[in-house]
């Protein structure tokens, strides 16, 4: 017996649509956040102020390798570096 979702038209469509949306705010907002946690772990001092600069970028670019190929739009294609 199939399921109810697949007999739906298009749900196929919504589910990948909800999907990359959901991926596309984690790789948006995530690093921020992991950064903001890891910083409260963090004592004061210089320490800290060299994490805050370096974690967001780092947890970002992570994110973007794992997850960056599901958050592309189908039309969008990757520049050709020269």
């Amino acid at each position: 017996m199939r399921s109810l979702t697949s007999s739906l038209p298009g749900s196929n469509s919504l589910l990948k649509k909800i999907f990359r949306f959901v991926i596309m705010l984690a790789l948006t907002f995530g690093p921020a956040g992991m950064a903001a946690r890891v910083l409260r772990v963090a004592g004061k001092g210089p320490l800290r102020y060299v994490l805050a600069l370096l974690l967001e970028p780092l947890f970002k670019r992570i994110l973007t390798a794992l997850f960056g190929r599901y958050a592309r739009e189908s039309n969008e294609k990757a520049t050709k570096r020269v």
